[in-house]
């Protein structure tokens, strides 16, 4: 960053409406998530949240825990929301906010947490690895080693994290208050039982969050359950076994539900809140009220995941008939909700939030759609147009060298476009212009070159 830094902030009138819905009213900032929370991605790359993928605090192993949480990112991350500025990195919680969707917005999650102490983060994110027994139509390889295996046809990936890692978790393990592991399949990765140990002998009380897909309850996993202070959430995005066993490959329904009702019975005598996290899609948008009313009648908190990519999964790329088709249908089949029931009133407010979002893509259709039109050279010269501009205007890279990344960041993409048919290319490149461009260079700067090619090459799926 810029050594004459001017701080950019939201608006006033924004924050205020913001703040009066949050999940904690009594947050002092915008996003706690600098000030409390560190996350592990299976590449090695640590961020301070699941949305801000370009502004990382460090890479493991090259950078030490303590020296990345303690760094100049964390620094400059920490100030930028102090002064309501989110342009380094928080651009997709900063268009939620503005489009006014603001339970969608990332931020929300991390309200909730302890930021009195930022000595040290009092959560911690885990996806430590990509083990997994299912090959879901959303997924990549990078959460699934079956899908890099037998979809994306590649080596497997070699996630960096060993002892030394749980070494160096060891001086952060006394102070959190919350510890979240997603996969891959969380009881399928071998370090995760490790981290679970380790915390259960420093810090018992630690909540230890576990996103599981639910078909995993072997006696190893019964096992970690009784001794540890367990919270378990479930991935699924069906409630018939016709849509369910499409969109989840490798599963089998039944298992699923006997293995819910388990977790749900345990969730139940541990008195703790039981999640249902559903990735709304073009498989499934038509059981979303179906789901919504089940999880109503078993008392289930919904967690709404919007799908970005792969683009041939989401809804947010449809046409605007189609998606007028979806709204239409959710205003007219929506479940009932008991509005003085705490866990109904957090569902309804989903529900209403995804008919919102949905409202906000149609309106956007007028602004993107006519990317259809263009050709590949002019859809390449919209994308490096959008790039150069970006890195222009932001404040992360001096001046001196941003042209330098222009050009590297263009001929990093021509590399891969080059390998590309034209129709291919078209459908890679019209994602790529309606996307979030902050992610896309959050995807170029940090992402392995195998990586980026992956990911666009999906893309024109």
């Amino acid at each position: 960053m810029t050594d004459d830094y001017k701080y950019k902030p939201l608006e006033k009138r924004i924050i205020k409406e913001y703040n009066k819905i949050r999940n904690n009213s009594k947050c002092e900032v915008l996003c706690n998530a600098p000030f409390a929370s560190m996350r592990f991605t299976i590449s090695g790359n640590i961020q301070v949240c699941c949305y801000n993928h370009l502004l990382l605090l460090g890479k493991y192993p090259d950078d030490k825990l303590i020296d990345a949480w303690n760094g100049e990112n964390s620094k400059l991350l920490k100030n930028s929301i102090l002064n309501n500025d989110l342009r380094l990195g928080c651009g997709y919680c900063s268009e939620i906010i503005k489009s006014k969707n603001y339970k969608s917005v990332g931020a929300n999650n991390y309200d909730y947490l302890k930021k009195s102490n930022n000595s040290w983060p009092t959560m911690l994110d885990f996806e430590l690895g990509n083990n997994c027994n299912l090959e879901c139509v959303m997924c990549n390889g990078e959460n699934s080693a079956l899908i890099r295996q037998n979809r994306e046809n590649e080596i497997p990936y070699c996630p960096p994290y060993d002892d030394e890692f749980i070494n160096q978790l060891e001086p952060f393990i006394p102070h959190l208050t919350e510890v979240r592991f997603v996969g891959g399949e969380p009881f399928l990765i071998e370090i995760n039982y490790k981290i679970w140990e380790k915390i259960i002998e420093i810090n018992p009380a630690c909540n230890i969050i576990v996103l599981t897909n639910g078909t995993i309850l072997s006696e190893r996993v019964k096992n970690i359950l009784t001794i540890g202070n367990f919270n378990i959430s479930v991935s699924s995005d069906g409630i018939s076994s016709e849509i369910y066993e499409k969109i989840r490959v490798n599963a089998d329904f039944s298992v699923f539900i006997n293995n819910l009702r388990f977790f749900l019975d345990y969730s139940h005598s541990k008195n703790k809140p039981f999640c249902w996290n559903l990735c709304p899609q073009r498989l499934n948008w038509h059981e979303i009220p179906d789901i919504f009313s089940f999880c109503n009648n078993e008392n289930i908190n919904i967690i709404l995941h919007t799908i970005f990519f792969p683009p041939h999964t989401s809804l947010w790329n449809l046409p605007k008939i189609e998606l007028e088709k979806i709204k239409s249908y959710l205003i007219k089949r929506e479940p009932v909700f008991r509005r003085f029931n705490k866990v109904h009133k957090q569902n309804l407010g989903y529900y209403q939030s995804l008919i919102k979002q949905i409202g906000n893509w149609i309106a956007d259709k007028n602004k993107t759609e006519n990317a259809n039109n263009l050709n590949s050279s002019e859809l390449k010269k919209e994308l490096f147009s959008k790039i150069s501009s970006y890195i222009s205007e932001s404040k992360l890279f001096s001046d001196s060298y941003k042209i330098e990344l222009i050009k590297l960041y263009t001929e990093k993409l021509n590399k891969i476009f080059e390998l590309m048919d034209n129709k291919s290319l078209i459908k890679a490149l019209t994602f790529m212009i309606t996307f979030n461009i902050e992610l896309i260079i959050a995807e170029i700067a940090n992402s392995s070159d195998e990586k980026l090619k992956q990911r666009i090459l999906t893309a024109a799926i």
